[in-house]
């Protein structure tokens, strides 16, 4: 399936002019918000737009995401959970890509989220953020990471968030997780057949597994072929977009789950990732 391409605008410091902007205006500029908030442009008019805002996301108010980056700096500067040291750079590198899957799912019908190997947080937190109604669970095996990750949920008062510490092998074989979760994320964690039989497991038949990369995914996507099989799901689209400034091209890879994972997978600890499918 031929990738989509969009430029993402936000809102949070627009005049009130552009906040007020109806259907038919936001349509002269190219913009859709489908639902989620989020501002997708179309190329030809986003420096038009950027005229009247900068960059992020509108679906969360500056309030929340001015408590969550600083939260996670305060962390940050203890564990070092990221390169992001900076306020702009947490807001663009953490939180607006965190948030460009809105338009690619159906919040309203995702009530389990997991996300794997969640470092500082992210996507786990914004999207718990703007998801309220869901249920999130962030796993990572490193505890201190954890701890962190549980320490910010507890900063910004986010009650819809579970962090467990633990290798995702073997918390995918718990009868309380495996095939229970409608969508399962992970950013910059592993190659994509690794991912897969990470994930699969965890969702439940007709779930998504969304996992974020670089745009250099031709031949690491073409390898899932074995994985896809085996794992029995199958590879849904690509989403690639443009951050503002220097950030450059992102995409997110979708799968899809078609049948029940077979309960030989994942493998023991370590091995999909030693010897992957």
């Amino acid at each position: 399936m031929k990738a989509t391409k969009s430029y993402i605008c936000d809102c949070r410091d627009a005049p009130p002019t552009f906040v007020r902007l109806g259907g038919l205006r936001m349509g002269r500029l190219g913009v859709s918000t489908v639902g989620t908030g989020l501002l997708y442009v179309e190329p030809q008019n986003f420096a038009a737009l950027c005229g009247l805002c900068q960059y992020g996301s509108v679906h969360l108010d500056n309030s929340q995401t001015s408590a969550l980056i600083q939260a996670f700096l305060a962390e940050n500067a203890k564990l070092n959970l990221s390169a992001f040291r900076t306020e702009e750079h947490c807001r663009i590198g953490n939180i607006q890509d965190s948030l460009t899957i809105l338009d690619h799912v159906k919040p309203e019908m995702i009530m389990r989220v997991a996300d794997l190997g969640t470092g500082g947080g992210f996507p786990l937190l914004p999207l718990a953020m703007a998801m309220p109604h869901s249920t999130f669970v962030g796993i990572d095996s490193i505890d201190k990471k954890v701890q962190a990750v549980r320490r910010i949920t507890a900063a910004v008062s986010l009650t819809n968030v579970t962090v467990l510490s633990g290798r995702i092998e073997e918390i995918a074989q718990r009868p309380d997780m495996r095939g229970t979760f409608d969508l399962v994320t992970a950013r910059a964690l592993a190659p994509l057949a690794v991912l897969l039989e990470y994930a699969m497991p965890l969702l439940k038949v007709g779930g998504t597994a969304a996992f974020w990369k670089s745009t250099k995914i031709a031949d690491e996507l073409a390898s899932t072929a074995e994985a896809q099989k085996t794992l029995r799901c199958a590879y849904s689209h690509t989403f690639t977009y443009t951050l503002p400034g220097d950030w450059g091209d992102r995409c997110i890879v979708f799968f899809q789950k078609k049948a029940d994972t077979p309960e030989a997978y994942p493998r023991k600890t370590g091995t999909p990732k030693s010897d992957p499918l």
